[in-house]
């Protein structure tokens, strides 16, 4: 009986482990291929200060996940006390650190709105109708969430697309004569009705055709909608991370056991 249990035991932190390895493995190639294919993916947040650090860190945790999956599969299988305590060792220590990091997030919360804002704006100013990628971004963006701009319609005043440059940008005067477009995506519905709602001056009324509300604080709000399910996949990786620690550590004393016993 205890043989056996020592076996599925065994055999449980082996498969565990190889999964490990495989998302670990998933986690970092998908990391890397985002990093060094910058100009297809994220479009529009590439430009937030700090995007790149955080792809440096899903490098750093995939690389890490393969270790341990590496070290936890390998020391089962040769039923090594020292691998498994290193596995031991580096699941406490991610487990740690992701525990950490969400405490970090969550009391960063107003950085990120304030960040997602600027950068969002900065691409409205720069990119919109002369990066193509970001172009379409933009357009999907604003009509499935119902938006237009960073904060609001006004954002597309001081832009490229209605004729700004630099020097207009940084002194902050907006379009000929304080008049400006804004694209056709900022319309409720489409048609002559939107042409004419979406030539917009600074001084006058935003036309009901027009969303109001910034994509900045919409995307936040959709993120914050599926922050339960967000909560329940980091729930259960920090649940399998308890439990790969507590069988790693039982199957390591048992090893050392085994051993006494032979010796």
């Amino acid at each position: 009986m205890g043989v056996c249990c020592y076996t599925f035991l065994k055999f449980i932190v082996m498969i565990f482990n190889l999964l490990y390895m495989i998302l670990g493995g998933a986690l970092l190639g998908t990391s890397l291929w985002m990093y060094l294919d910058g100009a297809s993916m994220a479009p529009v947040t590439q430009d937030i200060e700090g995007y790149n650090y955080v792809l440096y860190f899903l490098m750093a945790v995939g690389a890490v996940m393969f270790i341990m999956g590496f070290l936890g599969c390998c020391g089962a299988f040769q039923e090594s006390q020292c691998m498994l305590a290193t596995f031991f060792a580096l699941v406490f220590v991610l487990f740690i650190g992701q525990i950490g990091a969400g405490i970090w997030l969550k009391t960063n919360e107003e950085r990120f709105t304030k960040l997602a804002e600027e950068s969002l704006a900065k691409s409205i100013q720069h990119d919109y109708g002369f990066n193509d990628l970001k172009t379409q971004a933009f357009d999907v963006i604003q009509s499935e969430l119902k938006c237009c701009g960073s904060i609001g319609p006004t954002d597309w005043a001081d832009s490229r697309f209605n004729g700004a440059n630099d020097n207009t940008m940084e002194i902050g005067i907006a379009g000929a004569l304080g008049s400006y477009n804004t694209p056709e995506s900022c319309c409720v519905s489409k048609g002559t009705t939107c042409e004419i709602a979406r030539k917009l001056t600074l001084s006058a009324l935003i036309a009901e055709t027009i969303y109001k509300e910034g994509c900045a604080k919409k995307m936040l709000q959709l993120m914050e909608t599926h922050s339960y399910e967000l909560l329940g996949v980091v729930g259960a990786i920090l649940l399998i991370e308890i439990l790969a620690m507590i069988f790693s550590m039982v199957l390591c004393c048992t090893v050392r056991r085994i051993d006494h016993v032979k010796a």
